[in-house]
């Protein structure tokens, strides 16, 4: 594997994920949302998710597979489709500002998956991150 290679899965796994996860409890602590409680179901947790769709959205980025960024846009849908159910039911404020700094943590998410894209196809040289 490259150095480049090793580069992109970095700054996407591990910078990603601090990142988002900085964000997403900034965020919540800002709009004052009392942390969230899962119901007692079965949840799959939020950093596995991440990590998830950043290996799987990398390759497709660095390879400039043809409709990735549709299919970045139709990831993110179908996440929000997942949890609406439950904030249309409710009507809760509190469900409504889980869900959006939700999708802006999706969005933040994507977005390291591009960088990492980038560095690893080439677009971003890492003789403009290294100096």
């Amino acid at each position: 594997m490259s150095d480049r290679w090793f580069v992109a899965w970095f700054v996407s796994l591990v910078v990603g994920a601090l990142i988002v996860s900085l964000f997403v409890w900034l965020l919540r602590w800002w709009l004052g949302i009392p942390r969230k409680r899962t119901d007692g179901g079965p949840a799959v947790p939020t950093w596995l998710t991440g990590t998830v769709e950043r290996l799987f959205f990398v390759p497709l980025v660095a390879f400039e597979v043809s409709g990735f960024p549709t299919a970045m846009v139709g990831w993110l849908a179908v996440k929000l489709a997942s949890n609406w159910n439950r904030v249309g039911a409710t009507n809760d404020p509190i469900a409504r500002a889980y869900a959006f700094s939700a999708l802006l943590a999706g969005l933040l998410s994507m977005l390291f998956a591009c960088v990492g894209g980038w560095i690893a196809g080439g677009t971003i040289r890492l003789s403009w991150l290294l100096g």
